[in-house]
């Protein structure tokens, strides 16, 4: 049940995992300047639904501070938020369907997790902000209880606290999409009863995050992928 449950995590975040790391050595693989501070001097927060506000640099050297990024990920990462959040609209923020385009998704329920993990105003869209703190919870720089958190929140898609066995046979069902990987929907029910077989200890039909630290904390090996 518990190896199960880690093929499918893994499964289920290997494409963002890809995305993830691509973002972050190329961050680290353009480092040509050794100014430890943030030099950019305007970014777009919003476009048009925050009436084109520009970025301070003193608020971009206090999310640099906060996330931990050197200035020239900082830079980089500017410079990739720009690459997706103009794919379709020139507005300064990330659509679903830019941020899906970007991560070469299916149109399915996978993305939507993402996005609304990402998208922490929930506003509809992935601003500057929000994408530079997300992006911080995969680097080393990502304390484990961010990680567990945002690997939780995937499951979580009706966001009560706890994974139900709907969620768990939704989720698992889309991340098998994603990956295009066929399975039998009794080969489905019966990985979702495993998980809960082995992970649901008090046994109250729920996988809630106590649940789901102690099955992270006896395979740390599931988080491994979060950190880049």
């Amino acid at each position: 049940g518990r190896e199960s449950l880690e093929r499918v995590a893994r499964a289920r975040l290997s494409i963002l995992f890809l995305f993830l790391l691509f973002l972050l050595f190329s961050v680290r693989a353009e480092d040509d300047d050794d100014d430890d501070t943030f030099t950019f001097t305007r970014v777009i927060m919003g476009g048009s639904q925050s009436g084109e506000r520009a970025m301070e640099v003193s608020d971009a050297g206090e999310l640099q501070r906060e996330t931990g990024f050197t200035a020239e990920e900082m830079q980089a990462l500017q410079r990739t938020f720009h690459s997706i959040c103009n794919r379709k609209e020139a507005d300064g923020v990330i659509h679903r369907s830019e941020l899906k385009e970007a991560l070469g998704f299916h149109d399915s329920m996978f993305i939507d997790r993402i996005f609304r993990i990402f998208d922490r105003d929930e506003n509809g869209v992935i601003d500057f902000r929000e994408f530079i703190r997300a992006m911080a919870i995969f680097s080393e720089n990502g304390s484990l209880e961010e990680k567990l958190k945002f690997s939780f929140q995937i499951w979580d898609v009706d966001e009560d606290g706890y994974i139900s066995r709907e969620e768990l046979y939704r989720s698992v069902g889309a991340s098998l999409f994603e990956n295009d990987v066929k399975v039998s929907e009794d080969q489905l029910f019966e990985l979702v009863d495993a998980t809960f077989a082995a992970v649901d200890v008090d046994g109250d039909g729920r996988i809630g995050m106590s649940d789901y630290a102690r099955m992270v904390e006896s395979n740390p090996s599931l988080l491994n992928f979060m950190t880049v």
